[in-house]
């Protein structure tokens, strides 16, 4: 016979104070602000970008601790970015993504090394930082033209 086991009554504990990752989860939403915009704008394949980046955002920083939302967060941030950085390549506004998204990119480890350091206001602030660079970066590529990179044969 098969045996169930109890669900654990064990709650695990946030990465962060609260008032700390409501600032984070608040800073999540600019992604659907990007995501609006790339549709707006008519770049419809990116707009999965900032959209996905967005729901995943909100659910994890709405109770920030280490279950699998962190790592589906995380690593759809990352393919995401780098669909992105693919797409981007030729872009009217491409540079400008690139060195935006790239300054944006360079706040992320910064956070994660007050967080280490036991500083986590400024882990906060880093964090944040990352996310608004990037937001910024993504309205400025959608703002221009988008062609595709095609591989030649």
């Amino acid at each position: 016979m098969l045996k169930i086991p109890p669900i654990s009554t064990h709650k695990m504990q946030t990465i962060l104070p609260e008032e700390q990752y409501l600032v984070l989860y608040r800073i999540s939403w600019l992604a659907l602000v990007s995501c609006m915009y790339a549709l707006y704008m008519g770049h419809h394949t990116l707009a999965i970008v900032p959209g996905s980046v967005f729901l995943n955002s909100v659910n994890y920083w709405r109770k920030p601790d280490y279950s699998w939302r962190r790592y589906l967060d995380m690593s759809n941030a990352v393919s995401m970015g780098l669909y992105q950085y693919y797409m981007a390549y030729g872009a009217q506004y491409g540079i400008a993504y690139y060195v935006i998204s790239g300054l944006g990119a360079s706040m992320y480890p910064v956070g994660v090394y007050y967080y280490k350091k036991g500083d986590t206001w400024t882990s906060v602030y880093f964090h944040g930082l990352f996310h608004v660079l990037c937001n910024i970066a993504n309205v400025i590529l959608y703002s221009g033209y988008i062609i595709p990179p095609v591989p030649e044969i």
